[in-house]
């Protein structure tokens, strides 16, 4: 999502831990009953900004297109891609040809047929260079999707075809491992050009300008509040409970906290300040995220070139205390790639475990040995960290600053800009150290990985190994998932490890989480920790008890 640089995004859709629920969907779960006014209410922290899957980049959007259109797939209840518009499909022999047969009762909300031209006509606009979609490279896989991206080769040349209104054959540059993954989020859904063209520029800014084909509608929407109905055209109707959903947008958490005290609404977002209060009670949630946190060092600064330096500050910190600060469930990063995403199979990446673990003498050795290395009997004074403006991260920044000077007796300066300027001095390269946060689009690694090759746009901390390059690039052509994880292992430790070969190229702080606060007569709500955020489709409210 947007810049994929924040704790928001998030954005993959796939790992999805499953939370409020009973295993049970659309009816009556044994010993209750369904409520008869299936209306639920919960909040998004941004408003939304478009209804056009070619344009959407932020949490909000994605999160309510994840609710209302759908794609050839979705994801499911068990944590993995089920078939949506697709009902089934077919993989070549050589995994490059992916043939998707659609359902004939798949219908959009003013009852026309959902068609495999669909598909093609939403993709091909998303990789228009006329359409400027900041989200087109996830569609890169495609034969020559990136070269028509790139103004290099005609619509015609992109391996997308409808091959009849039920039939859509997928043509991929390569073997693609994560393909179908791919598949689930947002960018891949369909549009209908007959829609598109008639509304044009202001196409998906209005619920009356876009036609939904997903379990629910936009029936109404403005700066303040999302609305949403049943989609009676919808294929699977009938596993849809929920007749209607409010969605709040309410940017300040203690707001949500005092609406969700108040019974208006059925679930909000913790912060810091508030998870100690629910944490013992039924109605809290905790969700893993696929994402990273850690702090960058600018590699062209002379101080942070020297790798005993880098190793230094990644020995030096306790991530147990930083953790600890976050309150909402995040765990100590040892790596660079979070639990909740899969390596081999359906084993988690970290199942091997962390390769980092705190050595407060180490780190002052190497420290010592660098300051030597660079000519220095102290380190620098002007040295200072970009760190986040909310309230945990600044107080982890804040830690992190004790830290290093408890432990190596350097003192660092804290800057704490808006979120706009923080990514702006980053992505130019203006700072020292800066903190992030990388968070999956979908159950894959690589994307973890591919930051931090030394021609990746997105790899700002100036990081560079040709062997690191080598074996991504290996990976991603690799066909075998025990292969690709070998591979990755590998390529992680020359990232992330002070030992052997490994360069300390970051400094990982936590693996992320959400809090949240959730009524207990909510059921069957999904949260993913990938891609959107949550899935309605199968939720359900019962009666409460007496």
């Amino acid at each position: 999502m947007s810049n994929k640089w924040n704790g928001i995004v998030g954005m993959i859709l796939s790992a999805g831990l499953i939370l409020g629920g009973c295993g049970f969907s659309g009816s009556q779960q044994e010993g209750s009953s369904l409520s008869e006014d299936q209306t639920l209410r919960l909040s998004e922290t941004g408003e939304l900004s478009t209804l056009d899957s070619a344009k959407a980049k932020d949490v909000p959007s994605m999160n309510v297109l994840n609710n209302v259109q759908e794609g050839l797939m979705r994801m499911g209840k068990e944590k993995k891609p089920e078939e949506g518009i697709a009902s089934n499909y077919d993989i070549s022999e050589d995994k490059k040809v992916y043939t998707f047969y659609l359902r004939e009762d798949a219908k959009w909300s003013d009852g026309k047929p959902v068609t495999a031209f669909d598909f093609e006509y939403g993709w091909k606009r998303v990789l228009d260079p006329k359409t400027k979609s900041e989200y087109a490279y996830i569609l890169y896989p495609i034969k020559n999707a990136a070269r028509f991206n790139g103004g290099q080769a005609s619509a015609n040349e992109v391996g997308v075809k409808a091959k009849d209104e039920h039939t859509l054959v997928v043509t991929l540059e390569k073997p693609t491992l994560s393909f179908i993954n791919m598949t689930t989020h947002a960018t891949y859904l369909p549009q209908r050009k007959d829609i598109v063209e008639k509304y044009k520029e202001s196409y998906g800014l209005r619920p009356e300008n876009t036609v939904f084909n997903g379990p629910f509608i936009v029936s109404k929407w403005s700066p303040q509040k999302i609305e949403l109905a049943k989609n009676e055209s919808y294929w699977d109707k009938n596993a849809v409970s929920l007749t209607k959903v409010d969605i709040n947008i309410i940017k300040d958490v203690a707001t949500g906290i005092n609406l969700y005290n108040s019974n208006q609404l059925d679930t909000a977002l913790l912060n810091q300040a508030f998870v100690d209060a629910f944490k013992q009670t039924p109605d809290y949630l905790e969700v893993k995220q696929s994402s990273t946190a850690y702090i960058l060092l600018n590699q062209k600064h002379p101080f942070f070139q020297n790798e005993n330096i880098r190793k230094a500050i990644t020995l030096a910190l306790d991530r147990e205390t930083i953790a600890e600060i976050m309150k909402d469930g995040s765990e100590p990063a040892g790596a660079l790639v979070p639990p909740s995403l899969s390596g081999e199979g359906i084993n988690s990446f970290r199942i091997n475990g962390e390769i980092i673990k705190p050595d407060v003498n180490k780190a002052r050795e190497y420290f010592e040995k660098g300051l030597r290395e660079l000519g220095r009997a102290t380190p620098p004074t002007n040295i200072v960290m970009v760190s986040y403006d909310s309230t945990a991260k600044r107080d982890v920044a804040v830690n992190i600053k004790e830290q290093l000077k408890k432990k190596l007796d350097w003192d660092i300066k804290l800057d704490a800009p808006n979120w706009k300027v923080h990514v702006d001095r980053l992505s130019r390269g203006d700072y020292d150290m800066g903190m992030l946060t990388w968070n999956a689009d979908y159950d894959d690694p690589i994307g973890h990985f591919e930051i931090w090759q030394s021609k990746n746009p997105m790899n700002w901390s100036g990081f560079k190994n040709a062997k690191y390059d080598q074996l991504v690039e290996q990976a991603k052509k690799t066909t075998d998932s025990k292969q690709q994880f070998k591979i990755l292992t590998q390529a992680e430790k020359i990232l992330t490890d002070v030992e052997g070969e490994g360069q300390a190229g970051f400094v990982p702080l936590f693996y992320a989480s959400k809090a949240y606060v959730q009524k207990t007569y909510v059921k069957d709500l999904y949260r993913h920790a990938t891609g959107s955020e949550y899935t309605l489709k199968w939720a359900y409210i019962i009666k409460e008890k007496k």
